[in-house]
Formats: C-alpha cells, sequence, structure tokens
C-alpha cells in the first residue's frame, strides 16, 4: 500500500510540475510583450541573440555586483543582449540618479561608470518631462510584473 501512495504522490507531483512548467511559459510570454514597448528606452548590453530583460536601481549593491558581472564576463554579453531598465527601489531614493543617467549623452557608459567604477554623480535638481514619463512607464509595467526585487531578470525564449 505503502508503495501505491509514494508511486501516486510522486506522478501527481510530476503532472503539477509540468503544469507549472506549462503555465510559468505563458507567464513568460505574457510578460515579454508588456515589456516590449519598453525596449527604446532600455539601455542595450551585450551582442548575444538572447534577449534578457533586467530592472536594476543604481544604488541597489546586489543590482551593481549584477551589471559588474555582466560587465566582467564577455561569454555573458556574447549570449545574452541585456536590456536594462532602471527601476527604483524606494529605499534607496534613488529617482533623481536614474532621471540623471537617463539623461546622459550616454546612459549605458554613464551606469558603468557608476555602478561597476563606483563613480559618484551629482544628480540632476529636476528632471524633464519626457525623462518623468519614461520612468513612469517603465514603473508602471514593472508593478503590473510584479517586479519586487532588483536585480529582476527576465529571459526571453525568442531569438532577437
Amino acid at each position: 500500500m505503502k508503495v501505491i501512495k509514494i508511486q501516486f504522490f510522486t506522478v501527481l507531483l510530476l503532472i503539477l510540475s509540468v503544469v507549472d512548467s506549462f503555465a510559468a511559459e505563458l507567464s513568460t510570454t505574457r510578460m515579454v510583450s508588456m515589456i516590449r514597448p519598453l525596449e527604446q528606452y532600455a539601455m542595450q548590453y551585450g551582442e548575444g541573440d538572447i534577449k534578457a530583460y533586467v530592472f536594476v536601481d543604481p544604488k541597489c549593491p546586489h543590482s551593481r555586483d549584477f551589471i559588474s558581472m555582466i560587465h566582467d564576463n564577455k561569454k555573458m554579453r556574447s549570449i545574452y543582449r541585456y536590456y536594462i531598465f532602471f527601476y527604483e527601489l524606494k529605499r534607496f531614493d534613488s529617482h533623481k540618479l536614474i532621471g540623471t543617467l537617463y539623461a546622459s549623452s550616454s546612459p549605458l557608459q554613464k551606469m558603468l561608470e557608476v555602478m561597476v567604477g563606483g563613480k559618484e554623480l551629482e544628480p540632476l535638481s529636476s528632471l524633464s518631462p519626457q525623462i518623468e514619463e519614461e520612468i513612469s512607464d517603465i514603473e508602471s509595467v514593472a508593478v503590473e510584473l510584479g517586479v519586487n526585487k532588483r536585480p529582476y531578470l527576465i529571459i526571453a525564449k525568442e531569438w532577437k
């Protein structure tokens, strides 16, 4: 009798994991469709064929570690094309820094200087309405996606 119960629960767990995997795939597809309109705001880093969407806060030490890891690993950049979005963790009060990075003439380079190189950047005292709209658009999608930590990574299973 115990053998039958164990087999039944094993089969049940297997079925649930397959269903969960299928649901996760649908969820990833939905997430990617929500993020795709934001690609225009992203800082692209890497030349790979697989898209990876990343939400980071420039003041978050875990986000900095993640960006440093990408920066230091050419192979990661050759496999993935990272679409990096700034999304503030309220405890770091990084809104103006995020806006300053987006407003710079080379946001990716400035982000690397700050997040990898440790450069201190004086935030702008006020942000343009366009930058505020970009930050708001990213925040709206991030909230809908349930982005609750940084870095937050979504790998698109599609090619370019």
